[in-house]
């Protein structure tokens, strides 16, 4: 049985016994605690905390995950990687131990058919239940059940506190001939006898602050059955780098090495870690990461440098990385499309970033080995150094851990923490919490109900006054935070900037500007400045969104969907969007693509987002589940926003766009009117950012644009439409110009080479000239060049003026006189410095007047060293 059967096995298994089948949930999680989607739970985690209910009480997954928490064994071992698939099922207050269990028996020996006598198992040392379940309802001898320790069979609880619970693992059993030997201590053992394939977690408790441990009311089952692993139980291979899942890429990896490569030390650790870890590349990178200096897109950088080393040891040549991505999406491209839709950013993201580092590579490890052959094996490298690595070169610190330990030279971490906290020391800024007071402080959290989308105006309670250190009794003139039960005001989010406007006391007199909404969780708060009277809790009030300049913010932001489609129909569908702001009639967008857009690009783009404003068109605005959405074609870039809600919303423009947003938008394309697009540049590496106007700020640029036009034409008297033309008449001409004074300006130098020649004294076989010379330092260069061809063995020196100081050049042939050390005497004159190589050098000071006894100084020199 191949990996692709067993995953439509395992998964048809559980939807037969009540389970929904669910899709794998992106590689970054909606949570600000994680990085990386690392386990089948993570898309539960919510429910798993009792935050929200489960909507199904049995569901089953295969989920794509991602952890470097065993990065440095990956390739050493058969079984360790970066990137990979979990199988899990998941009860929530359903089935329980038992059924969890029994779940598991039968499908290995049931519906894998694996033999009962290779299968042991291991239980928490205090779970009775477990074990009995194991040895008296499956029938397990007792010598295959292992009991043992937290560090091996406990999970949780994450923070120190909050759900956890005891664990059971099934081992599969290669033979004893693998054992490590006599003392083998069974699945315990880290020896290649024993290989986890599945982990049956039992989330029974609620772990409290002071360590005691509760029992939930609602307990679940969390389980994980890694892929890889039980592919090559089933393909009757001990590497999972040897099952269908990589044979592929390392068949490709193969074709690329260098023959020589073959006998490199450690081949196969090193083929395996560049299958491994290209295969995390691809999904990364589909998955909207990429290459950073922090979080996640600094995750991929060292996975993607990392790759490239390897790559380098096995004598790839340059480029060929991206060669590695054919086979992983020929291998699971069916399985998950968005690697197959995505493929092109993948290639360019790789491509890049390998010539990117390439170049940073060459540069930090040449310092890094000038420092490594300062020390001896066994010596360690200064924090301070490596530090220095990281923060000129951008070299990780893990780089260069791995290049000195090839020279047996380990690295200070704690010298480069402490460097590195220094730098952040430097460039901290002081930021206090801008959203209010903290949950702590208010005691009831309050929520604010959005009415922005029928209405611009509303009645509301005032429930809150906040400032930083909590609430308030009551707010005068000055700056407050209000909090209402519902509000008209869009609080910034999704790249849209507030809303502004006005609130009205209607219980007592009061009034106040809105300037800011931020959402909080405390509700939505207003930040204002009270302009008279004032406010208190349970004041009735109106709220009043400023409503031209909302209009003018609709209409920049249904213009970013514009040019969002519009950008992948002409450049790719690997144009993703990566972030934006949308003001009132400027739009940002973000996204992503690897080289400038060409001017027709750029027009192209412009008429297709304008297009549907011509045609009027009006926008459907509709809510339905994120899994209708994507059914029916939702873009949805930032999906994790949306994860767990029950319902998402969707704005379309027919037949151009459907994406999933929160936003406000125009009722109608057409009122819009004209999207300019002023700028495109790149903001990151592999990610553009075009700047648009909309509406009448637009109108009023092509009006600028216009005027402009109509001087241009006064000023060159020519008509309008022959401006163009008349600056390229005009620009052709200042060339020549330009190139008929460089002519005479040369044929003037060496009318003026010729004339200081005559002057030149001869000594000791060779000739010497010095003199003062008008028009710079570049006029005094081509001098010096004529007049060293024309005298032969010489030594010449010029000085000129440049600006407010004296400068000297000197030119040499004669290999007793140095043209350093010649400047180097006139400079002290000058009351500076100079120097160079002994043919050619420069120097200069602040006192130009002192330039004829400069030049005197260094003939004096001259003629010393010549006699």
């Amino acid at each position: 049985m191949n990996s692709r059967e067993l995953r439509e096995l395992y998964l048809a298994y559980f939807e037969r016994h009540g389970h929904k089948r669910l899709s794998s949930s992106s590689l970054i999680p909606d949570d600000p605690t994680l990085l990386f989607t690392s386990a089948g739970m993570v898309q539960f985690k919510d429910i798993f905390w009792g935050k929200v209910p489960p909507k199904y009480p049995r569901v089953t997954t295969c989920q794509k995950c991602f952890r470097t928490t065993d990065i440095e064994r990956v390739g050493t071992t058969a079984y360790h990687h970066t990137f990979f698939e979990m199988l899990g099922n998941f009860s929530f207050g359903d089935y329980f131990k038992e059924g969890a269990i029994r779940l598991a028996w039968r499908f290995l020996t049931e519906e894998l058919s694996l033999p009962k006598e290779r299968l042991w198992v291991s239980v928490y040392e205090e779970d009775e239940e477990a074990y009995a379940i194991w040895r008296d309802l499956i029938g397990i001898p007792q010598e295959r059940i292992v009991r043992l320790g937290k560090e091996h069979n406990w999970w949780g609880p994450v923070g120190g506190q909050g759900p956890c619970g005891p664990d059971t693992e099934i081992f599969w059993d290669w033979g004893k001939q693998h054992a490590c030997g006599p003392d083998c201590q069974g699945p315990a053992c880290d020896c290649d006898r024993f290989s986890e394939i599945w982990n049956l977690v039992f989330t029974e408790y609620d772990a409290q602050p002071d360590g005691t441990l509760k029992e939930l009311s609602r307990k679940n089952i969390d389980t994980g059955m890694g892929l890889e692993r039980t592919t090559a139980v089933l393909e009757g291979v001990m590497s999972d780098f040897d099952t269908d899942l990589f044979r592929p890429i390392c068949e490709e990896i193969e074709s690329l090495v260098a023959r020589d490569a073959l006998r490199v030390t450690g081949y196969v650790n090193l083929r395996n870690l560049l299958a491994d870890h290209v295969r995390a590349l691809v999904f990364l990178i589909a998955d909207g990461v990429l290459p950073g200096n922090e979080k996640q897109g600094y995750v991929l950088r060292r996975v993607l440098r990392r790759a490239v080393r390897a790559a380098d040891r096995l004598g790839f040549p340059p480029g060929g990385l991206v060669r590695l991505v054919d086979p992983v999406v020929a291998t699971l491209g069916d399985i998950y499309p968005e690697i197959v839709e995505r493929r092109k950013l993948v290639e360019r993201v790789i491509s890049q970033e390998e010539m990117a580092f390439r170049r940073t590579l060459k540069a930090g490890e040449d310092r890094l080995r000038e420092l490594l052959a300062k020390l001896s094996p066994g010596e360690v490298l200064p924090g301070e150094a490596a530090f220095e690595l990281y923060d000129t070169y951008g070299f990780p610190l893990e780089l260069t851990q791995e290049i000195a330990a090839e020279v047996g030279v380990a690295v200070d971490r704690e010298g480069f923490q402490k460097e590195m906290e220094r730098q952040r020391a430097r460039s901290r800024k002081v930021a206090a919490y801008e959203g209010g007071a903290t949950s702590e402080e208010v005691a009831a959290a309050r929520t604010t109900a959005f009415l922005g989308y029928e209405t611009l105006e509303a009645e509301s309670e005032l429930l809150a006054i906040l400032n930083r250190e909590g609430e308030l009794p009551s707010a005068g003139p000055g700056e407050a935070r209000l909090v209402f039960s519902v509000t008209p005001f869009y609080a910034e989010a999704g790249g849209q900037v507030a809303d502004t406007g006005w609130i009205e006391n209607l219980s007592r007199p009061g009034k106040a500007e809105v300037v800011d909404v931020q959402k909080s969780p405390q509700g939505t708060l207003h930040f204002v400045r009270v302009l008279s009277g004032g406010f208190r809790p349970g004041d009735r009030c109106r709220l009043m969104v400023d409503e031209a300049r909302r209009r003018e913010i609709e209409r920049a932001h249904t213009a970013t969907h514009l040019l969002h489609a519009a950008l992948r129909k002409v450049l790719g569908e690997h144009v993703i969007q990566a972030g934006s702001w949308v003001g009132p009639e400027e739009l940002r967008f973000d996204f992503t693509h690897f080289s400038a857009l060409s001017e027709e690009e750029l027009t192209e783009v412009e008429q297709e987002a304008f297009s549907p404003v011509l045609s009027d068109l009006e926008l459907r605005v509709r809510e339905m589940t994120l899994e209708e959405a994507k059914k029916k074609g939702a873009l949805a870039h930032f999906e994790e926003e949306y994860r767990g809600k029950e319902k998402v919303r969707v704005v379309e423009v027919p037949g151009v766009s459907k994406e999933l947003c929160g936003g406000t938008h125009v009722r109608r394309t057409g009122e819009i009117g004209p999207i300019v697009i002023v700028s495109e540049e790149a903001v990151a590496a592999g990610t553009r950012r075009i700047r648009a106007l909309v509406g009448e700020r637009a109108r009023g640029f092509l009006s600028s644009l216009r005027r402009e036009r109509r001087q241009l034409s006064r000023l060159l008297k020519v008509p309008e439409g022959e401006v163009l033309e008349a600056v390229g008449r005009l620009l052709e001409e200042v060339s020549r110009l330009r190139k008929e004074r460089k002519t005479l300006e040369e044929r003037l130098s060496t009318l003026r080479a010729r004339e200081l020649a005559s002057r030149a004294e001869e000594m000791a076989g060779a000739k010497l000239l010095g003199a003062v010379v008008e028009g710079g330092l570049e006029a005094a260069k081509l001098l010096v060049d004529l007049l060293a061809e024309q005298l032969g063995s010489c030594a010449v020196v010029l000085g000129t003026r440049a600006g407010d100081r004296g400068v000297v050049v000197a030119k040499s042939t004669d290999p007793r006189l140095s043209a350093g050390d010649l400047v180097k005497e006139a400079a002290k004159a000058l009351g500076g410095k100079g120097g160079g190589r002994p043919a050619f050098a420069q120097g200069g000071g602040p006192k130009p007047e002192a330039l004829p006894q400069a030049i005197q100084a260094a003939l004096k020199l001259a003629r010393e060293r010549l006699k």
